[in-house]
């Protein structure tokens, strides 16, 4: 007969080992970050908080007066960047940000690492969150979002039943 801290654990092995929970984390992660590269970008912040450096005159004056750098303004005669921000979840159980078109995500990548040198330089304007900007307030709070949503999956109703716990 199995006690009943076995009967737990397997309700909670039966909750996390549920393909639906790992999907609904993922997604939910994915629009988390999502939202947060939007809005940082609009900004004008990297994804660890820091302001990105400002446009020049040049490119300031085509953009109205606005030194504000950020990713989301038209892009090759469509939609901005950021409006065609996507993810996609790979095989091992992550997600890769993408825009749908190979031209914007080379633009996007090169944004994210910089070009330092060749006849487009652009600086760094790291739009999607590393391994290092994880311990950076803002990415903080998208981890507490996250981890509040696995909270409340795993306290969603036990299938443990009163006659389950009165037999032992």
């Amino acid at each position: 007969m199995p006690t009943l801290g076995q009967i737990i654990t397997n309700d909670l092995s039966v909750k996390l080992d549920d393909a639906d929970f790992l999907n609904d984390v993922l997604e939910f992660a994915s629009d988390v970050f999502i939202d947060s590269v939007k809005e940082l970008s609009e900004q004008g912040f990297s994804a660890d908080g820091t302001p990105w450096e400002s446009l020049g005159d040049s490119h300031a004056k085509r953009k109205g007066g606005d030194y504000t750098a950020d990713l989301r303004f038209k892009f090759y005669s469509t939609s901005g960047a950021m409006d065609n921000i996507y993810t996609s979840i790979q095989s091992d159980n992550t997600f890769e940000f993408e825009f749908g078109d190979d031209r914007m995500n080379s633009y996007m990548e090169a944004h994210q690492y910089g070009l330092p040198d060749g006849r487009s330089v652009m600086p760094e304007r790291k739009w999607a969150p590393e391994e290092e900007d994880l311990d950076s307030a803002v990415q903080q709070q998208n981890l507490e979002k996250i981890q509040e949503f696995i909270t409340d999956y795993v306290n969603q109703p036990s299938s443990v039943s009163g006659t389950q716990i009165i037999a032992l």
